[in-house]
């Protein structure tokens, strides 16, 4: 059954902040894109300050927003369990961008979680538990609103095998020492979801596809598909109660300002390093300029010295 209603749009940080705080949803979400049982989740968000000079020029243009804030990135510690029954205990990062600019930040972000650890349980021996503190293995989540040139999925999984290199086959046992130092990563494409649904992995990705706006500043979506799910139709009914939510209209216009501001900066400071480049460009070219002259000169010196009778 399908009918059209208007959900908010989940490619803006708060929306997709809001959706992931109900439990339901995020189950549902890390287990269509992972295709595995998630047992338990966590849900914290990590939400990014922004500098001092850009929450004044903010709060000067709007005062009911004078603190807002714009959530980069969300994350997740859940326990799913593997196709082997086995139980593991993972960090999910969740990541959103609109440049491929933005892959710098997706770096360091990884790199803070790859020093991070949480309390896993694990028996002692005596039919007892302890907890102790290890990095999880991390599965990263990245959704982008540019397409990569050579992925032409809307949805991509890059996993890790391990391989013996003196046979060539497939080492089926994993190593906790590998797992920490190693990561799968899940890339979103939203300009290439197509609203075509055959699977629920196309449900999950048809709320994130760019187009049929109700409105010319794109915070809310037209969406006609049908739903089949339980798990689909309360993940678009918490989409329409934040559409019809004026506090979430509110953070949609904050977060909004907020990117205007900090992409108008990023933006003015990529000039900066643009123009920095061009100059230091001109002045290697200079150098090797001369430095081509002097090597003509050493050449024809040699070339006189060698005609000479002594």
């Amino acid at each position: 059954m399908s009918s059209e209603i208007i959900i908010a749009n989940p490619i803006y940080d708060t929306v997709f902040k809001r959706l992931m705080e109900d439990t339901k949803n995020a189950r549902f979400f890390i287990e269509t894109l992972l295709n595995q049982e998630v047992e338990e989740i966590q849900f914290r968000p990590q939400e990014y300050t922004l500098p001092a000079k850009l929450k004044k020029r903010l709060s000067g243009q709007d005062a009911q927003m004078p603190g807002a804030l714009t959530v980069l990135r969300l994350d997740f510690v859940a326990t799913i369990k593997n196709a082997d029954g086995t139980r593991q205990k993972v960090l999910i990062e969740v990541q959103k961008g609109k440049k491929n600019l933005d892959i710098m930040r997706f770096r360091d972000y990884l790199a803070e979680h790859y020093k991070r650890e949480d309390e896993i349980i694990l028996p002692d021996g005596d039919g007892k538990t302890a907890t102790q503190k290890t990095p999880l293995h991390i599965i990263a989540i990245y959704i982008i609103a540019f397409d990569l040139p050579h992925i032409k999925t809307p949805a991509a999984k890059v996993g890790r095998e391990y391989i013996d290199l003196l046979t060539g086959k497939k080492i089926k046992e994993k190593e906790e020492f590998v797992e920490q130092l190693t990561h799968d990563c899940i890339v979103i494409q939203t300009g290439r979801i197509h609203g075509s649904i055959k699977t629920e992995l196309d449900a999950l990705l048809s709320i994130f596809e760019q187009r049929y706006f109700a409105d010319e500043k794109g915070h809310f979506k037209e969406y006609s598909l049908p739903v089949k799910s339980a798990e689909m139709r309360h993940l678009t009914r918490t989409l329409v109660g934040i559409a019809a939510s004026p506090e979430g209209r509110r953070e949609m216009e904050a977060e909004e300002a907020v990117r205007r501001l900090v992409e108008g900066d990023g933006d003015a400071e990529m000039q900066k390093i643009r123009r920095e480049i061009k100059k230091k460009d001109r002045v290697i070219a200079e150098k090797d300029k001369a430095l081509a002259e002097q090597a003509k000169q050493i050449a024809e010196l040699k070339a006189k010295l060698s005609s000479r009778k002594f």
